[in-house]
């Protein structure tokens, strides 16, 4: 084998893409614990500016923060961090049934908040927190549910 064929072979290796697709990046980069306190700031004043019905303040916080904590994630190891517990439990979001109630209850909170309507902000809410109930094996074989 010549050296310009084993530099390709090497290249190509490296090239390899992960296995993970779009949506498990998009999760894992947020597991990421600066990211997790950008998201807990964003919410905060995303709420606030929904309760006062300023949709479009909350809108604005919302891509700002996203942009940002996208340009500070875009270097994220996905491999390294699907290793770690919050990895792991990011990946769990990723479930069908678990992605399908947690945004219900995101539509159901958001529309709560723009009407103040206190049990639609509880129904969102209890929506998002049952959506945590799928997906749990995917972050350790002993939080798998008996058949």
């Amino acid at each position: 084998m010549t050296i310009e064929a084993r530099k390709m072979e090497v290249v190509l290796e490296r090239a390899e893409p992960s296995h993970f697709n779009l949506i498990q990046k998009y999760m894992l980069m947020r597991s990421h614990p600066r990211r997790i306190f950008l998201d807990v700031v964003a919410m905060s004043w995303e709420m606030y500016f929904l309760w006062n019905q300023n949709w479009k303040a909350a809108l604005g916080i919302f891509l700002g923060m996203n942009t940002v904590g996208l340009v500070l994630g875009r270097r994220v190891n996905y491999e390294a961090l699907a290793n770690t517990v919050l990895g792991r439990i990011a990946l769990l979001h990723t479930h069908p049934m678990n992605l399908l109630l947690q945004l219900t209850g995101a539509a159901f909170l958001v529309y709560g908040l723009l009407q103040r309507e206190g049990l639609t902000i509880l129904a969102g809410t209890s929506l998002i927190f049952a959506g945590h109930f799928y997906g749990w094996s995917r972050v350790h074989s002993a939080l798998k549910l008996r058949d």
